[in-house]
């Protein structure tokens, strides 16, 4: 079982979805949190290590990586539609530009289960 976590951004395009867009990204993100990266198709070129869960008919991709820190971390980047590449074009200025943020928040929660005893040592 994956921990599944959002950068800001991600998470105002999951509060944006309508109702039947949430239903698809609700499913594909149970699916993300069985079987990790073993779920979607994978990107290349700057999206390489990232995978895409898509919708043909909604239009809309779950952009996620993993994140590797002794523990099991599921990072949705993007969920949008792909016109016009967005939606990559999206995942790829937050994976820039927001790595950091997303590492403080790992950190965060490697230290609480440290602190808890849900965890092995890293």
């Amino acid at each position: 079982m994956y921990e599944i976590i959002y950068n800001k951004l991600s998470q105002k395009d999951y509060d944006n979805l309508e109702g039947s867009q949430k239903i698809f990204v609700n499913k594909g993100l149970a699916k993300i949190q069985q079987d990790g990266m073993a779920v979607g198709e994978a990107l290349h070129g700057n999206l390489s290590g990232c995978n895409k869960l898509k919708n043909k008919k909604l239009g809309l991709r779950i952009v996620f990586t993993q994140r590797k820190r002794g523990i099991e971390i599921i990072e949705i980047v993007a969920i949008g539609k792909r016109s016009d590449k967005e939606v990559y074009v999206d995942a790829e200025y937050r994976l820039t530009s927001q790595k950091k943020q997303v590492e403080a928040v790992i950190e965060e929660i490697i230290n609480i289960k440290k602190d808890h005893g849900l965890t092995h040592s890293l």
